[in-house]
């Protein structure tokens, strides 16, 4: 059994949405200082990171994320390179095209549905922030929960161009029960079945939730 960790190091150094706010982490008691214990004090941006995205990121009112089925976060996944169907030379770039994406899909599964499924988009993880991140098609996320989907996964920071103000593949995807799960490093990640498993934290009325995401394959 392998397990392929595919969240990366949260530090100072990890990239945050514009404006948002970067990962801190002070010091509150030291046993360097002469305390008891140590206990350091963390702010940040609830999407750093791996992160889950709940429902009440774009819609006022709408669950928070310890309302996550933690039954969608565990067990099979499968997992799709779609580098090479991104339109590098848009500006941002273009999403992998809907149609594409599940030709790749149903070759690996013969049309079984898929519960969890994990894009990758680069080859190597980006440093710093991509502002020509190209976001899901929305056609594709319409596909993916029409046949059964419950999480969707992939490496860039949003579903959705840096620049939309729409936000159509979120809103697909949470108005049909997907789970949204952002952030992920697929570098190591092979081609192909594995088990997932993705828990947010319960934090109370939070609009998103770092997790630690692996997968381990038999």
């Amino acid at each position: 059994m392998r397990i392929i960790d595919l969240s990366p190091r949260v530090g100072a150094e990890a990239p945050v949405w514009p404006g948002d706010e970067p990962f801190g982490l002070a010091s509150r008691w030291s046993i360097g200082s002469g305390d008891s214990v140590t206990v350091g004090t963390v702010t940040t941006t609830t999407h750093v990171g791996a992160h889950i995205d709940a429902p009440a990121h774009i819609v006022d009112g709408a669950g928070t994320v310890e309302t996550t089925p933690l039954d969608a976060c565990v067990g099979p996944c499968l997992v799709i390179d779609v580098s090479d169907l991104v339109a590098q030379d848009l500006a941002p770039h273009g999403a992998a095209p809907a149609d594409s994406v599940r030709r790749r899909v149903l070759e690996r599964t013969g049309g079984a549905p898929v519960e969890r499924l994990l894009l990758r988009h680069y080859a190597e993880s980006p440093i710093g922030w991509d502002p020509s991140l190209p976001g899901v098609d929305p056609g594709l996320m319409t596909w993916f929960a029409g046949q059964g989907g419950r999480l969707m996964g992939l490496d860039l920071a949003s579903f959705d161009p840096a620049e939309s103000k729409q936000l159509l593949a979120h809103r697909i995807g949470i108005g049909a029960g997907v789970v949204l799960l952002e952030g992920l490093d697929l570098t190591n990640a092979p081609v192909g079945d594995a088990e997932l498993i993705a828990l947010p934290l319960p934090w109370a009325g939070a609009d998103a939730s770092p997790v630690r995401a692996v997968l381990r394959i038999a």
